[in-house]
């Protein structure tokens, strides 16, 4: 667990809300991939963070649907 507690350390010093220059994706890029090793999902991870955009499913339409 410590390993998880320098990365947050890590994020919460050099990410930046708003900033497309210090969003997680960047900090990952430039400091936490070099230094752990670990790809980008597993850094999500533990953050506590999804990857995944919401749902993007659709409703389609049935057969027996009135219209």
């Amino acid at each position: 667990m410590a390993r998880a507690e320098k990365v947050k350390a890590l994020t919460k010093l050099h990410y930046e809300a708003g900033n497309q220059a210090k969003c997680y994706k960047a900090v990952w890029r430039h400091w936490i991939e070099p230094e752990f090793g670990i790809c980008y999902r597993t850094y999500l991870n533990m953050l506590g963070l999804s990857q995944e955009p919401e749902s993007r499913q659709f409703e389609l339409p049935s057969l027996f649907d009135e219209l």
